[in-house]
């Protein structure tokens, strides 16, 4: 797992990065760790070792605490809206272009 890429994608999928997962749709990354807290699920603590996949489990947000074992993980869009970085972009010109349109009108 290269951290930085998988941190970018997840933050295209909706999630904010924070110090620690206390909510639905929040990561984290602390060394080899990373909490995520999918909207479909419970929250999960990935342990890398290198860039390996090495152990998950489910934590407990309030003690921070690791729970059990898990097997696989299913992480979704944390929003119904998502953006890439292109439209951002590309948001103000759209937005002048519909202003300029509904003056027209």
């Amino acid at each position: 797992i290269d951290l930085d890429e998988w941190a970018n994608q997840l933050i295209d999928m909706g999630y904010k990065r924070q110090s620690l997962v206390s909510a639905v749709g929040e990561f984290s990354i602390r060394g080899g760790l990373i909490d995520i807290y999918p909207v479909t699920g419970d929250p999960v603590r990935i342990e890398l070792f290198d860039t390996e996949v090495d152990g998950m489990r489910l934590f407990d947000v309030e003690t921070q605490r690791s729970l059990g074992n898990v097997e696989q993980v299913e992480i979704t869009t944390a929003s119904d809206y998502i953006f890439t970085s292109e439209q951002i972009s590309q948001l103000p010109e759209r937005m002048e272009e519909a202003y300029e349109k509904t003056r027209q009108q």
